[in-house]
């Protein structure tokens, strides 16, 4: 008896084993087979441009009152005077007080336009990092083959280009087959009502695009486990976004006779629950298309693991789970980001408050979020509820064969020499989110290579990243046939 059940556990595993390989050998690349030009070198006048972009405090405060419309106005004029053939042959509107909708009428009004995103904004400096800086944030310094800002990275570098490839253009007389609409929000930063604007305008006058291009995903040399090529990453989905405010009353009074529990022990318990409880990791659509894409490009275990994710689910999990960004792309997170309670050093708080921030995973809706949180802190003296309504669901999925996403894949492909292109995940929020009801094909990709410091100290992005973009543009317009 005993011999066959190990006859039968062997066979069971030569056909498991059996099945593995099959998948892996079977397992081919399904990278488009496309030759790259070499870009050439941005003018001196494009690389002038783009600092003197930088130099306006487009600045998105979460405070509405420090607003400083004279930088946008500013902005504005700077781009009519240096992009002239632009403004002469496309029309332009202000919506939304700040921000542009360019509409550049293409030859053949039965193909359905594009629409290509960039924002305006940038987020402000930190007081107490002012110092901290290298160069001036606003300066728009070149050094060590960087160009140095707030505002590089996130996001001028694509307005810039968008703008410098469609100047040079129009000089030469070309227009393109389809139309093509230029959306730039001036508050991507704090929600983005500019592209909820813009977006509105365009479903208005029914204009169904074939796909929208924002940014979102960049090409990395090295950040990509186990790849010795460089990796285009083109979200084809985006996160949802949801922040709760948790509130707890309980019985203040004087600190020198404290309570057996406070509202500060109460709410402490609920985040202590909360953070040790995360949502199960899984995987959605642009992972398994990240797999598909990757996989075959990888080393033979690797490719192997990417190849039978029925088997290997849980090792990729976990090894994505071991890093932030990649523990982001596998589950819905939870991080408190603002407690307050208390008044003063001898009072013991009635009243203490946590927001905390939720980024859904596709397939999780913010009702279920809720619903799970509560579960998960097991309290009732503790109050759920959504944060001044800020909630974006999560979007839905661009196929990897839609026309979008294959002229975009190529064009990078033309763009950047033995790159390998991916759908993936985006984990943060663009404006593009809100132009759903425009198309339901849109990509979120930002032609930069492993740009340094998003949000954060000494901002900046390769002058090779500059070049990429610029190039990626001119192509991507030039074939949009």
């Amino acid at each position: 008896m005993i011999k066959k059940f190990f006859i039968l556990l062997l066979l069971i595993v030569l056909v498991v084993a059996g099945i593995v390989l099959f998948n892996t050998f079977r397992f081919q690349s399904s990278q488009q087979a496309i030759e790259s030009t070499p870009a050439p070198e941005p003018t001196d006048s494009a690389l002038q441009h783009f600092q003197q972009a930088l130099s306006y405090k487009t600045i998105s405060y979460g405070d509405p009152s420090l607003f400083d419309s004279t930088q946008f106005i500013g902005f504005h004029e700077f781009l009519a005077a240096t992009y002239p053939k632009t403004h002469e042959k496309l029309s332009r509107e202000i919506v939304e007080g700040y921000s542009l909708l360019y509409t550049w009428n293409g030859k053949n009004p039965e193909l359905k336009p594009v629409v290509l995103m960039a924002h305006q904004d940038v987020v402000p400096i930190e007081e107490a990092t002012k110092s901290m800086w290298t160069v001036d944030p606003f300066g728009g310094v070149i050094k060590e083959n960087f160009i140095w800002g707030r505002g590089t990275t996130d996001d001028k570098i694509n307005m810039i280009s968008i703008f410098e490839t469609v100047e040079k253009l129009v000089t030469e007389n070309f227009q393109p087959d389809r139309t093509v609409y230029l959306a730039f929000g001036h508050d991507e930063e704090i929600g983005g009502e500019g592209a909820v604007a813009i977006a509105k305008l365009l479903k208005e006058r029914n204009i169904a695009a074939e796909f929208v291009l924002d940014e979102g995903g960049i090409i990395t040399a090295d950040k990509v486990p186990g790849m010795t090529k460089p990796v285009a990453l083109l979200g084809t989905a985006e996160k949802g976004y949801l922040s709760l405010k948790l509130s707890v009353v309980a019985q203040g009074g004087h600190s020198s006779m404290p309570m057996k529990e406070t509202s500060i022990d109460i709410l402490s318990k609920a985040l202590y629950n909360l953070r040790n409880n995360p949502f199960e990791a899984d995987f959605t659509e642009p992972m398994l298309g990240l797999m598909e894409s990757i996989g075959p490009e990888m080393p033979f275990v690797q490719r192997m693991a990417f190849a039978n994710p029925w088997l290997f689910k849980k090792l990729i999990l976990g090894t994505y789970s071991e890093s932030n960004t990649g523990d982001a792309m596998i589950r819905t997170t939870i991080v408190p980001t603002i407690i307050e309670a208390g008044i003063k050093d001898n009072v013991v708080p009635t009243v203490a408050t946590a927001v905390v921030n939720f980024r859904l995973l596709p397939g999780h809706s913010s009702e279920q979020v809720i619903e799970s949180v509560k579960k998960k802190i097991k309290d009732e003296r503790v109050s759920v509820a959504p944060l001044d309504n800020n909630v974006s669901e999560p979007s839905a999925v661009t196929s990897m064969k839609s026309f979008g996403y294959q002229k975009i894949a190529a064009t990078i492909q033309k763009s950047y020499p033995q790159v390998i292109t991916s759908p993936f995940l985006v984990i943060g929020a663009t404006d593009s989110r809100h132009f759903s009801e425009v198309s339901s094909n849109i990509i979120k990709f930002s032609p930069m290579v492993d740009p340094i410091g998003f949000h954060g100290i000494d901002e900046r992005v390769s002058l090779e990243s500059y070049k990429t973009a610029l190039w990626f543009y001119e192509q991507l317009l030039r074939e949009l046939n």
